[in-house]
């Protein structure tokens, strides 16, 4: 919807003001804190992206995953038996298998994350972003998280933001994806918010 998005106007100091305001808005405490925080906890891919990942540091990573909150404090949180985990596991494509397979022993059904097509500076030809994803998932990632071509942001290419974004849907089969923006490399709150409408309009 090319006409709608050409429209998209963002007024940035109000969104500015508005950002000022929620940091003024009051923090919960006490057990509803300590019920926010082990939600946040469920919530979090447990991540490593270094160029020196290790099958071993990848096992430890996924013992963190299972165990990510000591289990003396859960118990005195009496939320020891409610089986707190992360919410995945995400390692490059080549570590995907090296986590599932430490997951699976370890007898939990975490979910295994890998980012693709060409994180993080998404500078990778399309065909082999394409790959890169089929073989995440081949190697058993049940998420992909792609990033997107920035260039095709900064120089308005909407309808090539679109495609591409289809086409890794696409290549993610039953795997579920989710679109790293890089909102600090996009120019504006404008692009930020025409990249986001098109990604969701890309599935």
């Amino acid at each position: 919807e090319l006409g709608w998005i050409s429209k998209v106007h963002v007024n940035g100091p109000a969104v500015a003001r508005h950002a000022e305001h929620i940091k003024k808005w009051r923090t919960v405490r006490g057990n509803w804190q300590a019920a926010w925080l082990l939600k946040a906890v469920t919530c979090i891919d447990l991540t490593t992206l270094s160029g020196d990942d290790t099958p071993s540091n990848v096992q430890r990573l996924c013992f963190k995953a299972k165990h990510p909150i000591r289990e003396d404090l859960l118990k005195a949180l009496d939320m020891h038996d409610k089986g707190i985990t992360v919410g995945a596991v995400c390692v490059y494509p080549a570590r995907v298998s090296d986590a599932v397979n430490t997951l699976k022993a370890a007898g939990c059904n975490i979910p295994v994350a890998s980012v693709a097509a060409g994180f993080p500076s998404g500078q990778t030809p399309l065909e082999s972003k394409l790959t890169e994803i089929r073989l995440a998932v081949e190697y058993g990632a049940r998420e992909v998280d792609i990033v997107i071509s920035r260039s095709l942001v900064l120089t308005g290419q909407w309808e090539g933001l679109y495609e591409e974004i289809r086409l890794c849907r696409t290549a993610c089969g039953e795997a579920h994806m989710k679109t790293i923006l890089a909102t600090g490399e996009l120019g504006s709150l404008a692009n930020v918010y025409k990249a986001s409408m098109i990604a969701m309009m890309a599935g």
